[in-house]
């Protein structure tokens, strides 16, 4: 190397080093704060499919435990129920 190169003389003009552009990494939004969303806000959002989906599964639920419940009415549970209620199961 030479000594220009490596020792600096006083009369060069040493020059800044160029500015990079800069990168935002977080930015911060100053808009206002949404509403807040209650229970029903969200239901009424969501009843599309979804809602459709649900009306059914809760209908279809009440019309299997109103079948349940008329059919084990009308039919005995137990073979006691069956024989009348006689508890006495050696007995014809």
């Amino acid at each position: 190397m030479s000594p220009a190169l490596a020792f600096p003389v006083s009369n060069q003009v040493v020059q800044a080093p160029q500015s990079t552009p800069t990168v935002t990494i977080v930015q911060v939004v100053t808009d206002d704060p949404s509403k807040e969303l209650g229970m029903i806000d969200v239901s009424v959002a969501a009843f599309g499919l979804i809602g459709v989906i649900m009306i059914a599964a809760v209908a279809a639920g009440l019309l299997a435990g109103v079948l349940y419940i008329w059919y084990r009415s009308r039919h005995a549970i137990t073979i006691i129920e069956a024989r009348g209620n006689q508890h006495n199961l050696f007995r014809a």
